[in-house]
């Protein structure tokens, strides 16, 4: 097992009751995110290569950009929750960081605007997506100036 989970099983003996809990939930979840990953990494692939050579679809096109974009991002953003969550079991941090989450937001809704169809979208959609963008940018900048001032503290 140890040679699998390094993560895991690293410090086994010195971890209370509810730190195992959290590291046996982390496996758990790791493996989870990372079948998902691999299942859309698999369909983004069978994917793209539908798109561009077997269908007769313009490659140039961009909803065909958009389409892959979309799917490259999700892979990303699920890629990334998966690795706070092993910085977590390697002990590198809280259980989930707060600043790790704002990002993985910021990301999706990065996402949400590529693939949006702007002939279609409502303006007030396109104004509250912009206003979460702003609020968690802004989220993400007192996380990482508070974060700063308690590593200066130490």
């Amino acid at each position: 097992m140890k040679k699998w989970f390094p993560e895991l099983m690293d410090q086994w003996s010195q971890l209370s009751g509810y730190q195992r809990f959290e590291r046996l939930v982390s496996l758990v979840l790791t493996v989870a995110i990372g079948c998902v990953v691999l299942v859309a990494l698999y369909y983004l692939i069978m994917h793209v290569i539908e798109l561009l050579f077997v269908q007769t679809r313009d490659p140039f096109d961009y909803r065909v950009f958009q389409a892959v974009f979309d799917m490259i991002l999700t892979v990303l953003i699920a890629m990334e929750f998966n690795n706070s969550i092993v910085r977590t079991m390697e002990g590198r941090g809280g259980f989930i960081q707060v600043e790790i989450v704002v990002l993985i937001a910021i990301m999706a809704l990065v996402r949400k605007f590529m693939v949006m169809d702007m002939e279609t979208i409502d303006p007030l959609m396109i104004l509250a997506l912009a206003a979460a963008v702003l609020a968690l940018g802004l989220s993400y900048r007192l996380v990482r100036r508070g974060g700063r001032h308690s590593d200066e503290a130490d």
